[in-house]
């Protein structure tokens, strides 16, 4: 990778519905309306950091497929290779959940313009031309049958073209079972160079398991989450593979730190203390510091601190969208925190 490169991120972009103020769904008379999806979220967080970012999917051909997709152009996304058809773009309402009360999510996506599509609506020579690095979540390959012969053949066509590939496996267990995730991604990882994944999408799509799997001791038990690792790359091929390791306490409690194995060796990053404003999207936000330390040839160690920075900003903000520059990003991954009034 190096830092002309053009990153293109493949998956479905949805309306997000939410609920003001902490209401719950069954309170809500109105609802804030925003845009999003796993592989949108990064390819906009790439932009927003100055890299050269391309988004593909298919999104209908009316005006709120049009808001949705001037909601990554505006923030300087390529979308010139989105297909443009079906009827409906998906939807999915989130609410805001707090202290022992998660966030909840309801999918309303089926029929969607993207889970209705052929595998055939994507011409991946022309799609691919002039792509370096190609990004795809494990939510894409569950929205059909279709898309997940649409990432294989993707996938196959960046090796042939020695493309980078990036796949967070980002299992979703309202869109696919574990069985079906693990019979898919068998497929699709050997393809992958560079795979981010935690303690619970490893085992659900992979059955790959070490440790307890406590969302509250995830830090303490950081070796496990090298072992995962560590067994990725061997069964796979994988050349890097790269988690955030947390401790949860409550919806807006928690410690999040990153870890980056690659080489046999595992880089750590330092431990954040997050207030968290809202938990959507972090994740999202953690690949695409990962993929800009890479483009502009952070070694390991400062990767994962840029990374993990990118991630618990995301914290802070609302929406799926993760409107940090690097500069904020860089003040968080130098001195873990920028509290000072930028004046």
């Amino acid at each position: 990778m190096d830092k002309a490169s053009k990153v293109l991120t493949f998956g479905e972009i949805m309306m997000r519905l939410s609920p003001p103020d902490h209401l719950r769904l069954e309170q809500a008379t109105s609802m804030d309306v925003r845009y999003g999806g796993a592989e949108a979220n990064v390819a906009l967080s790439l932009a927003y950091q100055g890299d050269n970012a391309a988004y593909v999917s298919v999104v209908p051909e009316n005006r709120i497929g049009d808001c949705a997709l001037r909601s990554l152009s505006a923030y300087g996304v390529d979308v010139n290779r989105v297909v443009r058809t079906g009827d409906r773009l998906g939807t999915y309402y989130f609410e805001l959940g707090a202290s022992v009360r998660p966030n909840g999510c309801v999918y309303d996506r089926k029929y969607s313009a993207m889970n209705l599509a052929p595998r055939t609506v994507f011409d991946w020579d022309a799609i691919l031309d002039g792509i370096e690095v190609f990004y795809v979540s494990g939510v894409t390959p569950a929205v059909s049958p279709e898309m997940a012969t649409a990432c294989e053949e993707a996938l196959a066509a960046c090796r042939q073209r020695g493309i980078t590939t990036v796949c967070d496996l980002n299992y979703r267990g309202r869109l696919w079972s574990p069985e079906r995730a693990r019979e898919v991604m068998k497929c699709l990882l050997p393809l992958v160079d560079i795979c981010i994944s935690n303690d619970e999408d490893a085992e659900a799509c992979l059955g790959i398991s070490h440790g307890s799997g406590s969302l509250a001791t995830g830090i303490e038990e950081r070796d496990a989450y090298v072992q995962i690792a560590a067994d990725v790359c061997e069964r796979y091929g994988c050349k890097m593979v790269a988690s955030i390791v947390r401790d949860i306490r409550s919806v807006e409690d928690s410690d999040w730190m990153s870890l980056i194995y690659a080489d046999g060796k595992a880089h750590f990053s330092s431990i954040h203390h997050v207030h968290v404003l809202e938990g959507v999207a972090a994740g999202d936000a953690y690949g695409a510091g990962l993929i800009h330390a890479l483009l502009h040839g952070f070694d390991l160690d400062r990767a994962g601190e840029y990374a993990i920075a990118a991630s618990v900003l995301k914290l802070t903000v609302r929406g799926d969208s993760n409107l940090v520059s690097v500069g904020e990003i860089e003040s968080v991954a130098k001195s873990g925190a920028a509290l000072r009034v930028s004046r």
